[in-house]
């Protein structure tokens, strides 16, 4: 079955205002009191930080979340598996809906904005570098788009055969280069969780005593859930992809999926900590292999 069947390209873009801006008076200071020339920029904060930073919160997370359930296709795009499809647009939908409200708590205190721009700039602050409230409002944007993965097939142009043999080349190639990036990303993100847990059961265990009783216990290693988590998570997103993804890497996140006992599991039993050591040093080792190859 083909990428273009199991996938879509899914981009976000989201605008803001200009931050920051290259202050001359602050870069001239600045020399003068280093005696320098040429040497730098001084680059001003146009609004303050902690005022800004729900907004810039919001971005982030979404962007966090939109790396957790797709793949890296180009850039600012990624791979969705379609099937996530209704799931990941409900989640980016949410994340917009935050977006706004965020932006509009930070036009709704214009006033202390600029206030404690003027406070943290001093004299280098200069009311004429601020557009109007309405223009700054309209600055502010969260776009997600979606758009299907295309081949040369895709393309519906009249060109000479010459010409349509040099597109055809250049599209080949982009693909194929994207889809030799595409299958080393799924082993590394897969490897970067199995390392986290194999460095978790190579911890030796703790002797604790209790401060009150003087009682001495043996407990097994602090680590978090998450840990065991995120391989489950990476473990259902190349599932996703299993019609398109090469076999041997498909062999691999079966046997990754087959290997991973509970946390409660590794917590529990220091046997079962010790195998999963020895099971994650040879998963590293297979990894390791593939992107080789």
């Amino acid at each position: 079955m083909s990428l273009k069947d199991n996938a879509l390209i899914v981009s976000l873009t989201v605008r803001k205002p200009q931050m920051s801006k290259v202050d001359s008076r602050g870069t001239s200071a600045a020399e003068r009191a280093n005696n320098a020339r040429g040497a730098g920029e001084y680059r001003k904060q146009l609004y303050p930080k902690h005022l800004v930073a729900p907004i810039k919160a919001v971005e982030q997370s979404a962007r966090n979340y939109l790396e957790s359930v797709a793949y890296q296709w180009g850039r600012g795009e990624y791979m969705l598996p379609t099937v996530r499809f209704m799931e990941c647009a409900d989640e980016l939908a949410k994340y917009e809906l935050k977006f706004e409200q965020s932006v509009t708590a930070f036009m709704q205190n214009w006033v202390n904005v600029l206030d404690d721009a003027q406070k943290a700039q001093g004299d280098m602050f200069d009311a004429s570098e601020y557009p109007d409230v309405n223009e700054i409002r309209a600055r502010f944007s969260f776009n997600v788009s979606y758009a299907p993965v295309t081949d040369i097939t895709d393309f519906r142009v009249a060109m000479r055969d010459e010409e349509l043999d040099a597109l055809r080349e250049r599209v080949e190639a982009e693909t194929k280069n994207r889809m030799n990036d595409l299958m080393n990303e799924p082993l590394e993100r897969l490897r970067a969780v199995i390392a986290r847990l194999n460095e978790a059961m190579g911890k030796e265990e703790r002797v604790v005593t209790d401060k009150r009783t003087g009682v001495v216990e043996v407990k097994s290693p602090i680590f978090r859930d998450s840990v065991c988590e995120n391989i489950a998570k990476e473990i259902s997103l190349l599932y996703d992809f299993m019609d398109v993804m090469p076999s041997d890497v498909m062999k691999v996140a079966k046997q990754v999926a087959e290997s991973t006992p509970s946390p409660d599991v590794l917590r529990n039993s220091k046997e079962a900590r010790e195998s999963a050591k020895i099971q994650t040093d040879a998963l590293l080792s297979a990894i390791d292999d593939l992107l080789e190859d």
